[in-house]
C-alpha cells in the first residue's frame, strides 16, 4: 500500500526516506551536544564568579535586590497582588527564622560587658 500523494509531498515531503533510526540519532546526538554546551557554560559561570571580577559582580547584584526588592514590593500594582502577599508572608517568616538561628548560634566572646554602667 502506497502513501497518499499528500503525504508525500509538502514540507514533511524532506522525510521521505529517512528511516526513523536515523532521525533518533540525529535527535539524540544534537540533545547530547546540547547537554555538553550547558555544562561547559555552567563550568565557565562558575569560575567567573570565583574570580575577583566575579566576587565583585555578586555583591553589585545583591545589594540591587537588597535595596531593589523592598522598593518593587511597596508598588501598588504588587502590594495588591495575592501572591506578593503571600511572598511577603513567607518573606517576614523567613527573617524570624533567620534571627532565631542567629540568636541559637551566637556565642559572646569572654569579657564581653554584661551591662552597661553610665
Amino acid at each position: 500500500m502506497e502513501a497518499p500523494a499528500r503525504w508525500r509531498s509538502g514540507p514533511l515531503g524532506a522525510w521521505r526516506g529517512i528511516s526513523l533510526g536515523r532521525v533518533h540519532r540525529k535527535v539524540s546526538s544534537t540533545v547530547d551536544e546540547l547537554f555538553e554546551k550547558a555544562a561547559d557554560a555552567t563550568e565557565a559561570a562558575r569560575s567567573y564568579l570565583a574570580s575577583e571580577q566575579g566576587r565583585k559582580l555578586r555583591r553589585q547584584i545583591a545589594t540591587l535586590v537588597i535595596v531593589g526588592a523592598p522598593l518593587i514590593s511597596e508598588l501598588p500594582m504588587i502590594r495588591r497582588s495575592p501572591m506578593a502577599r503571600l511572598l511577603r508572608t513567607a518573606a517576614v517568616g523567613t527573617l524570624l527564622i533567620k534571627g532565631a538561628e542567629w540568636l541559637r548560634d551566637w556565642e559572646p566572646q569572654p569579657g564581653f560587658p554584661h551591662s552597661t554602667s553610665l
